[in-house]
């Protein structure tokens, strides 16, 4: 028996190993782009490096590269300047919305707020920092901050109210390269008294270094300057545009983004074609580090000889999306596709961003442009052919139909080759307005796609490669539209933000594409509500279906709730918005997030809705909208800002993938979409087994929708029991009357709502 026990023991150990690995409720992943590398400060053993405004690093030691991202060490996003002090072995990182962290030995972090949190009435851009002695000193649009980087704190602050590009410290004189002239101030006095500032000069320096015991002064487009600082006159050193001005190895670098002038001292300096654009370098141990945009961090070493430069490194890119602009997420099967697209009146690079097996690969983007004669941009929405997983089309908002194989540019649809119509199609650029979204595939496998022109608003590329062009009366003008589904009764929803043509558009084609005349359709451009109130929503901005077979459709003002679509087309057919009680004694009831602009609504699958707003950051609400389950804002979660574009949820493991105004981060929720019926290779606990430190949720996962779970002991005693979210089943280790379980082997049954069908499997507590 004993022999017995050790062969299961072993078994389970065996069978569940591998789902240690799983992600764990409730944690978030950051996927930021670390791609065009803009910034690069050498540390030591380490080069950080800042690439699309993340932070990573590389090690020069063991060749390894760390990112660094929202709550991993860091507390914002959107770095705009770092720089290293040797001394207090810190990084200082400053962020856009002006929040300042101190890494300290790359391992933690302090974060300093405060002048983030600061209101005032003048611009609070910081130009550029300078390091002296344990200060950093920040330039501004208004004056000077000094930061004390062993008390992290804020020391001083001098506003000299002007634009400050740059300061240096020469002899105990703080010099201030202002956007009127040089300032100079004693360290020695009372630098917050503007009275002891003086303007020494009218000529205009946009950066200042203080090198072998000399004040260099760089004026934009004449070149570099070493300034008298008896008389504040200056004498040019080198002519040319040198915008940027760098200290290292006891050497001055001056550089524009393909050149650069090496200073060993002030009157002995030679000059070095780089041979590629650049955006910054920095010297270190002999070594050049160079950020580049295509190929991140790159490391070369000068050959003094023939001063030619050899590669160390030659590219650096951490493993990521190649741009944070998650405009459409698309999940299928194993894979996510994500596209840059934008709002109306911006433009953005054509961008398709694949992310498989924890790899991120990019579609065609180059020569695209030079094959079609119009620019690659604003790619909307993609969508996968069913029939071929490496066969897809992309939509663009003004440049019509892509097609793509294999992430290879195959063809592009527009007005000259197809039936999709401009939306000026008077205009002489009218091939620039074939703005098409919104594409889905039918049962049938037609791709149905949106058309915002007047005369054939949806038009279907059928799976026989030959098109239909469709129009309805109900859709009087021209029709902006920007997002459709099919609904489980094969009926095609669409809905339009516009101006002049917000509403929900429904068509029943009796599946028949070319048979127009049994075809169904209504369009409503105003709804009115259940207690007979006549909405005015601004923009209707995305439109799913639940799993009850209800439509919910986010606009300008919260979400709308089309209960029995069935009878859309019917008269009188209203809308719902979603009351939810005050409960404060007064029977008052509030409608569901009115004040917000829904971006976009995904459905997990316990049938909650994920909502993401404008700029209010995401919502999770119970199946029927009445309770707030999450409120996930910049705040209190990793979010990297609160104007969520896009949401979409991976049916299988449950993770919500969201897009923000600068980037992705997932999710890991507790409920997955339920299985046809029980697999028992599909079914699983994790983690399994279960360690004594471990106090987290316990996951079984694999299950039909809505099961009854029960956990029993060995002896079949009930533990505890409940019902799956979707698919998946979360228990925190205990048993109903609060307390862990003991070690040993736990059975978990579970069965689907009407009992019909079952499975077993197992959970094991270790000692």
């Amino acid at each position: 028996m004993k022999r017995l026990s050790c062969y299961i023991l072993l078994s389970i150990l065996s069978f569940f190993a591998y789902t240690q690995a799983q992600q764990a409720i409730g944690s978030w992943q950051s996927y930021l782009s670390y791609h065009n590398a803009t910034m690069v400060e050498p540390a030591g053993n380490l080069i950080y490096a800042v690439g699309n405004g993340g932070l990573f690093s590389f090690d020069k030691d063991d060749e390894s590269v760390r990112t660094y991202w929202k709550n991993n060490l860091l507390n914002d996003t959107d770095i705009t300047h770092i720089r290293y002090h040797k001394a207090t072995n810190t990084l200082l990182i400053v962020y856009s919305n002006f929040n300042i962290d101190i890494l300290i030995n790359d391992e933690s972090v302090f974060n300093l707020s405060d002048y983030k949190d600061k209101n005032v009435a003048y611009s609070k851009k910081i130009n550029n920092i300078t390091l002296h002695d344990n200060n950093a000193y920040l330039s501004t649009a208004f004056g000077i901050i000094v930061i004390d980087l062993k008390r992290k704190e804020i020391s001083n602050s001098y506003n000299l109210h002007v634009n400050v590009n740059d300061c240096a410290i020469y002899n105990n004189v703080l010099y201030a390269a202002t956007s009127n002239g040089l300032y100079t101030g004693l360290l020695s006095d009372n630098l917050l008294d503007i009275n002891n500032w003086k303007m020494v000069s009218d000529v205009v320096y946009s950066h200042l270094v203080n090198f072998n015991n000399a004040l260099i002064g760089n004026v934009p487009q004449n070149g570099i300057n070493l300034i008298n600082t008896n008389d504040n006159t200056n004498r040019l050193l080198i002519s040319g545009h040198y915008p940027f001005i760098t200290l290292g190895d006891n050497k001055m670098l001056a550089y524009n983004s393909n050149s650069i002038a090496i200073f060993d001292s002030i009157e002995q300096f030679k000059y070095i074609n780089i041979g590629f654009d650049i955006n910054q370098l920095q010297l270190s141990g002999g070594t050049f580090w160079f950020a580049h945009t295509q190929k991140g961090l790159m490391a070369y070493k000068l050959n003094d000889t023939d001063n030619t430069f050899k590669v160390v490194v030659s590219s650096i890119v951490p493993n990521s999306p190649i741009r944070n602009l998650p405009h459409y997420i698309y999940i299928n099967g194993d894979k996510i596709l994500i596209t840059c697209g934008a709002k109306h009146g911006e433009e953005r690079k054509g961008t398709i961003m694949q992310f498989q097996n924890n790899e991120w690969t990019y579609f065609q983007e180059e020569n695209i442009e030079q094959t079609t004669g119009v620019p690659y941009i604003n790619i909307s929405c993609i969508v996968q052919d069913p029939r071929d997983e490496k066969h897809h089309f992309a939509s663009s908002f003004g440049e019509g139909l892509y097609e793509f194989h294999d992430g290879k540019f195959k063809k592009r649809y527009s007005m000259d080759n197809s039936p999709l119509e401009s939306a000026l199609p008077d205009d002489q650029a009218a091939h620039r307005y074939v703005k098409i979204n919104g594409l889905n595939y039918d049962k049938n496998n037609n791709l149905w796609m949106l058309n915002a022109t007047k005369n054939h608003p949806i038009h279907v590329l059928k799976s026989d490669n030959t098109w239909k062009s469709l129009s309805y009366s109900s859709l009087k003008n021209p029709i902006n539209f920007k997002s459709s589904i099919f609904d489980r009764n094969g009926n095609f929803w669409a809905i339009s933000s516009h101006a002049y043509d917000n509403g929900v558009f429904c068509l029943n084609y009796n599946g028949t594409i070319d048979n127009v005349a049994d075809d169904k359709h209504k369009f409503i451009g105003s709804f009115t509500n259940q207690d007979g109130t006549l909405l005015t929503h601004k923009g209707m901005n995305c439109i799913v279906e639940d799993h009850d077979g209800t439509i919910w459709v986010g606009t300008g003002q919260g979400p709308i709730v089309l209960n029995n679509p069935t009878r859309f087309f019917m008269d009188g057919y209203n809308c719902t918005q979603i009351k939810v009680p005050r409960n404060d004694g007064t029977n008052l009831a509030d409608f569901l997030l009115v004040n917000e602009q829904i971006n976009d609504i995904a459905i997990d699958g316990g049938n909650r809705k994920w909502m993401g707003t404008e700029s209010n950051g995401l919502y999770l609400v119970s199946p029927d909208g009445l309770e707030t389950i999450h409120h996930f804002t910049e705040d209190n979660s990793p979010l990297p800002c609160n104007t969520i574009t896009s949401i979409a949820i991976h049916p299988k493991t449950g993770v919500v993938y969201i897009g923000t105004l600068k980037g992705l981060v997932t999710y890991k929720s507790e409920a997955t979409e339920g299985e046809d019926r029980f697999e028992e290779d599909n079914v699983y606990a994790y983690p399994n087994p279960v360690h004594p430190d471990y106090n987290g949720t316990i996951i079984v996962t694999g299950l039909m929708r809505d099961s009854d779970v029960k956990i029993t002991n060995i002896s079949g005693k009930l533990i505890y029991e409940g019902s799956s979210l979707g698919g998946q089943f979360s228990w925190d280790g205990r048993n109903m009357q609060g307390h862990k379980v003991v070690s040993g082997v736990y059975f978990v049954l579970a069965a689907n709502k009407d009992g019909k069908e079952g499975i077993v499997t197992k959970i094991l507590f270790v000692k």
